[in-house]
């Protein structure tokens, strides 16, 4: 049996994307711009220029992920990969799809266990104990890094599903709570906030020490997310004598994952993954490959990108010369290949079936309401 071999072709390539941007500026050479420069104008105009409607069937494509044990937060590739949709697959087997917390918690329940776990004895700790129940999901992105050299992204697609927590009360009867968390890896941690002097409109920044008798040193105050167990908890203030310590978290009876939900640009399965399973999910790629061809011999994976990248590229450098004749020569040439690659969309989309209510109905797929109905599709 003969294997298809694909052969990709010689025309067109980078180097013709950047001869056409440098015929349509008048820069022939160098001097006037360099080939990368004009490639990087080339990105910049697909990743934030180009309407994000024009999109190809082509790329249309399957989003693989695999689960560990234990673990329902999984990031995704946002530079390569676009709009998520449905079919979504686990083992093969349909699952359902939320972009919406409302609807994917109310759908499965995730509501946290309140725990006290120890009490006050009026100093800062060791404290120690377990939870009621276990195991437990750990957080996810709750590091926020040592004051010296704080997480920028902080607290970027955050999930916090342990606290643990313990009142103490300040002169005149102010409350100054001590609040534990977890960052991630099993280590418990306080976290802090500056009072970020003159610049508070842009609201506070925090960091984190180790809620442990070696604030810099991780591994001393842990929790362990399989038994529950708590240990060498050290607060930054003593807990007056009797004060109950609570712990609340996210206890999970681990299993294969029935739902997804797309949200902070990551992906959360629910039930808690119980082993390895394969996650499939349908989205669109990002056509970027030719801009990665250091030698300009690259194909772009769709042929009629090439030129909407050059007169693109063209834009960029006519706005930069301040030069308006040339931008409203080139915004009548984009108008034209937008025309174009919309078409070849649409024609596509023109000999698919119109999904209605009832698509689905034989099939029992899950439906548009976020229901398992039977009834439409998503």
């Amino acid at each position: 049996m003969s294997t298809f071999v694909p052969t990709y072709p010689l025309f067109p390539t980078l180097a013709n994307a950047v001869t056409k941007t440098r015929k349509l500026t008048g820069s022939s050479n160098s001097f006037q711009t360099t080939d990368s420069d004009i490639v990087q104008k080339m990105h910049s105009f697909y990743s934030y220029d180009l309407p994000a409607k024009f999109r190809s069937l082509k790329l249309k494509d399957i989003y693989t992920f695999t689960t560990n044990v234990g673990q329902d937060v999984y990031p995704f590739n946002s530079e390569l990969y676009i709009t998520v949709n449905q079919p979504c697959y686990c083992a093969k087997r349909e699952i359902q799809l939320f972009t919406n917390p409302w609807s994917f918690y109310g759908s499965n329940f995730n509501w946290q266990d309140y725990t006290n776990f120890a009490a006050g004895d009026g100093t800062t700790g060791p404290y120690s104990g377990f939870t009621t129940a276990s195991p437990l999901i750990p957080s996810v992105n709750n590091d926020p890094g040592p004051q010296t050299n704080r997480n920028l992204f902080f607290p970027q697609s955050r999930v916090q599903n342990v606290l643990i927590t313990a009142n103490v009360i300040g002169t005149n009867g102010v409350g100054q709570t001590q609040n534990v968390t977890d960052d991630g890896l099993g280590n418990l941690i306080q976290i802090f906030q500056t009072s970020n002097s003159g610049n508070q409109e842009y609201g506070w920044t925090y960091y984190r020490q180790y809620a442990s008798s070696t604030p810099t040193v991780a591994g001393n105050a842990t929790i362990n997310y399989q038994t529950g167990a708590i240990t060498g908890l050290i607060f930054a203030q003593a807990i007056p004598a009797g004060t109950p310590i609570q712990i609340q978290y996210n206890p999970k009876q681990f299993s294969i994952p029935l739902a997804i939900m797309f949200y902070q640009n990551q992906f959360t399965l629910c039930p808690t993954p119980d082993k390895g399973y394969t996650i499939e999910l349908t989205c669109y790629r990002q056509p970027i490959q030719a801009l990665l061809a250091a030698d300009m011999t690259g194909n772009p994976e769709l042929s009629e990108w090439w030129e909407i990248l050059a007169v693109g590229a063209a834009k960029k450098i006519f706005e930069e010369r301040l030069d308006s004749d040339g931008v409203m020569f080139i915004d009548k040439m984009l108008k034209e290949r937008y025309d174009i690659i919309e078409t070849r969309t649409y024609a596509q989309i023109g000999q698919e079936r119109i999904s209605t209510l009832y698509t689905d109905q034989l099939t029992e797929n899950y439906g548009s309401n976020g229901q398992t109905s039977g009834f439409g599709s998503i």
